[in-house]
């Protein structure tokens, strides 16, 4: 089933899924595609007031057979749209540039884009993977993974056992994980990461403060050669090895770094990169 609504400007699409696909595409159109397939697909809300699109899909009891009535839900709508889902198993598919996001979830897999807007995401035990953030994110998972390929705001991150997978972070993280490890690429602001079982990485610390605390993990980081750093490292019963060579005193508005890491039982390790 197939609804169109005009749509000249950015609209706000919010959708109740409990199981299924929803796939959302942002492009260059002026009106708003909405296509329903499946099991009791007319049973399916879908409804737009000014500036906002509804889909509401039927609420009911999950079975041996819910698989068979799974619904797919498809969206087209113009670029920088707002994002707001209520979903249960379904999986999220975005493609393209939103606005802001505010997302929930219980076990389905969300990949998202681009967002220019402010990201609010919650879910239970699926996985969050997200292109690009331009401004504020805030995550909050219960066992799955998380991965963004670039920060552009600050950015919090909790999850209970996932992991945290960073790509180039432009504004502050603080990122926190029960048992997972927590992965930065390539930093240029602030970062605070704390992790119980799991491991800390680093990759490129450009500048900066570099706060790492693990209790039986290792901590690494890696530091551009030429760069002045600030180290405060411990770890209890694990090793401490340290490559970075001495670069002096700052000069009046250079970069520098600070680092302040520690383990319990975990190694630390700071790595001189060419």
């Amino acid at each position: 089933m197939d609804y169109t609504f005009p749509t000249p400007r950015p609209v706000e699409l919010y959708v109740e899924l409990g199981a299924g696909r929803l796939t959302v595409r942002a492009g260059d159109v002026t009106e708003t595609l909405v296509r329903v397939e499946g099991h009791d697909a007319e049973q399916v809300s879908v409804d737009q007031r000014g500036d906002q699109v509804t889909v509401l899909a039927p609420r009911r009891w999950m079975d041996v057979f819910d698989s068979m009535r799974d619904l797919t839900v498809t969206v087209d709508l113009p670029t920088g749209s707002t994002l707001v889902t209520k979903l249960g198993a379904a999986d999220l598919l975005a493609t393209g540039t939103f606005g802001a996001a505010r997302l929930r979830s219980g076990s389905g897999e969300l990949h998202l884009g681009e967002l220019t807007g402010h990201a609010a995401v919650e879910t239970g035990s699926g996985d969050v993977v997200i292109g690009a953030v331009r401004a504020e994110l805030r995550v909050k998972s219960g066992s799955g993974d998380v991965r963004v390929d670039h920060v552009g705001g600050r950015a919090g991150i909790v999850t209970g056992s996932g992991d945290v997978l960073l790509g180039v972070t432009e504004g502050d993280v603080v990122a926190r994980s029960g048992s997972g490890d927590l992965q930065v690429g390539d930093a240029h602001t602030d970062l605070r990461l704390t992790t119980a079982s799991g491991d800390i990485a680093v990759r490129a610390v450009r500048r900066g403060k570099v706060r790492a605390k693990a209790v039986s993990g290792d901590v690494r980081v890696g530091v551009p050669r030429g760069i002045p750093v600030w180290t405060d490292v411990s770890s209890i019963s694990g090793k401490v090895v340290s490559t970075l060579e001495g670069a002096g005193r700052p000069a009046e508005g250079q970069d520098f770094v600070a680092v302040r890491a520690s383990s319990v039982s975990g190694g630390i390790y700071l790595d001189q990169l060419a």
